[in-house]
């Protein structure tokens, strides 16, 4: 099933100079997870239902802080089952609804 969200680009509302970002296309999703850029397949399913791939990553080391942006941002991905759109944000949740992660939409919608 086609994703709905290919060509449509988020950074992470918490926002801070290296918020992980998510940009879909072609059935896929790639972006800067904190420190390293990812990449990964995206299944979209009957109405809210969404989930990723296993992330590829490049291999770069960062401080700590940013380090730990990633493991939180990676393991959201992870769990992500559902994808809401909510105006301009992106809510990903995990199969009993809770928010994993909350993205801003970049640029205007598709």
């Amino acid at each position: 099933m086609d994703n709905p969200l290919d060509g449509s680009s988020w950074r992470e509302a918490s926002g801070g100079e290296h918020a992980p970002t998510i940009e879909f296309a072609d059935g896929r999703a790639s972006g800067h997870a904190g420190c390293n850029r990812w990449f990964a397949g995206v299944t979209h399913g009957e109405g809210v239902a969404m989930s990723f791939g296993d992330a590829g990553l490049t291999r770069m080391m960062c401080e700590p802080a940013r380090m730990e942006v990633e493991q939180r941002f990676l393991a959201a991905i992870r769990d992500t089952q559902i994808a809401v759109i909510e105006g301009d944000t992106l809510i990903l949740r995990d199969i009993a609804g809770a928010d994993v992660a909350r993205f801003t939409r970049v640029g205007s919608a598709p």
